[in-house]
């Protein structure tokens, strides 16, 4: 029978008996003169050859645990350096990113560390203040969970690459289930963390991943049983709670959890709380597309009119609404002006912000994910004209605007309902330039799925075209916000979203538009 060692203990006993009754009385160690003591070294000996070959034998397990990691990796990452924006454009695959730079490169780190390997961990170490952040992945989390609620998704579709019936080359770990589970559960989710984490253990499979990973059986199942016991199903809880602690047994808080939970089913009765899937809310419909296939009463025209430049050059116009008016301009940039604008600002783009009537400055809130940084209309000969195209097809006149707005959308990214006017009078800008009286909002990208802007009191909803922009006004003809203009950005579901917006001020209208009554 083979028996597992710990070798230094061995080793330290065997020393132990060569020096206690095998060495000369006056404790010359000598072993060449004595064969029996030449014997006790070959024992040593043999013992050390045993320790160096458990070494040599751990060492061929951590590599061939690599080799397997590497080659799970490499697959995953070729795969998405064919066509990094088309890889990025699928949720999923930004997710997995995102959990994978957070979570796995850390253990690889731990896994690797050993002097023989040093060099390779450096380069981690040194890259590690550049990976995500716990703040990156559950960010990551609550845009997967955006997705799954305003499309209606199954977690089982989706873990499998399925989104709104549509197949995609991609697959989510057990571990990507788990940490989404872990993030809802977080955020008392509980329902929606159960189903989570119990597709992980549904696809859960032992894998040399796994375990350089430090990711077993037992902690998705300690997570599943605790979502269960928090929707007061003490019974199932208990189950699921002590298989984790079967299979791990020496773990002192699962067994501990095991025996809290244990004597609270033995006290109270099982009152499971019912879940109800609430019904979806006119803003997730728009998203769905349920408005897109209203059949418009109005109609298509060349605009000629706005401005006496487009009598020689009309713009296609889709007229949407007239309370609130709202138009459609199709056709209204080139693509070699789009590619300016976003190589313009690409170096600048930042996390976008929202204007607080508290703090009269913008912040950064959770309901707007998404980056991106004004443009100068005299930056470039381009934004020069698209400017005045601007003031063409709209009639008004943009002095004393916000600077051209580029925005890029990335994982989940949506801007939740909200109004484009301040209707506040303390504001100093406000006070010299009026309100916003419109908004010009540029598709600079066609998006596969999603990203529909949805204005749900009307109801409404343009999906982004390349090239197209939505025009509509913010004020009424007595420059009092127009709470019909209610509106929202739905999540990108795949794809990256890329817009322009200008707000126009009122005040600058004076003479374009003099009649308020």
């Amino acid at each position: 029978m083979f028996f597992h060692y710990n070798w230094t203990t061995l080793y330290l006993f065997i020393v132990a008996q060569l020096w206690s009754g095998h060495c000369m009385a006056d404790g010359e160690k000598s072993f060449s003169t004595s064969i029996a003591g030449m014997e006790n070294l070959l024992l040593m000996e043999s013992t050390l050859i045993a320790s160096v070959q458990q070494f040599t034998e751990e060492l061929e397990q951590k590599v061939r645990r690599l080799k397997s990691l590497v080659s799970e990796l490499q697959k995953e990452n070729e795969k998405a350096l064919k066509n990094p924006e088309e890889y990025l454009n699928n949720p999923l695959n930004g997710y997995t990113l995102i959990r994978r730079m957070y979570y796995d490169w850390p253990n690889i780190e731990l896994f690797m560390t050993d002097p023989i390997n040093s060099a390779h961990v450096e380069v981690i170490q040194k890259l590690r203040p550049q990976m995500p952040s716990w703040e990156d992945l559950t960010e990551a989390a609550e845009a997967i969970y955006r997705l799954q609620i305003t499309y209606d998704l199954d977690p089982a579709d989706m873990i499998q690459g399925i989104l709104n019936n549509k197949q995609y080359n991609v697959q989510m770990k057990p571990i990507d289930l788990y940490f989404m589970g872990y993030h809802l559960f977080s955020q008392e989710k509980f329902f929606h963390s159960a189903y989570w984490t119990y597709q992980a253990i549904l696809t859960f499979e032992e894998s040399e991943y796994n375990k350089i990973m430090d990711f077993g059986q037992e902690k998705i199942y300690g997570l599943y049983g605790e979502t269960l016991v928090k929707q007061n199903r003490l019974k199932d809880g208990l189950i699921a709670i002590q298989h984790a602690s079967n299979l791990k047994p020496k773990d002192a808080r699962l067994m501990q959890r095991r025996n809290e939970i244990q004597l609270l089913a033995n006290t109270t009765t099982d009152e499971a709380s019912e879940f109800l899937v609430p019904e979806a809310d006119p803003y997730q419909l728009g998203c769905r597309g349920y408005y897109s296939n209203f059949i418009s009463k109005l109609y298509c025209v060349y605009n000629r009119t706005a401005s006496p430049f487009l009598q020689l050059a009309p713009l296609k116009m889709e007229i949407l609404q007239l309370d609130p008016y709202m138009v459609v301009y199709h056709d209204i940039i080139s693509d070699n002006e789009i590619e300016e604008f976003k190589s313009i600002a690409r170096p600048e783009l930042k996390r976008a912000t929202v204007y607080s009537n508290d703090n009269k400055q913008p912040v950064v809130v959770r309901d707007r994910t998404a980056k991106s940084t004004g443009i100068d209309e005299e930056i470039s000969a381009t934004t020069k004209r698209f400017n005045q195209r601007m003031m063409d097809m709209t009639g008004m006149d943009t002095s004393g605007s916000e600077a051209l707005q580029i925005m890029n959308y990335g994982l989940g990214g949506h801007y939740d309902t909200h109004y484009d006017f301040f209707n506040v009078t303390s504001d100093l800008k406000v006070v010299k330039e009026g309100d916003r009286i419109a908004t010009v909002l540029v598709y600079l990208s066609d998006v596969e799925q999603g990203g529909a802007t949805v204005f749900p009191n009307i109801p409404t909803a343009v999906f982004p075209k390349k090239g197209s922009a939505l025009v509509w006004y913010n004020l009424k003809n007595d420059l009092e916000g127009n709470w019909l203009t209610l509106h929202a950005a739905c999540p990108v579901l795949v794809g990256s979203k890329w817009v322009a917006n200008k707000w126009i001020r009122s005040k600058p209208q004076m003479f374009r538009r003099p009649c308020y009554k």
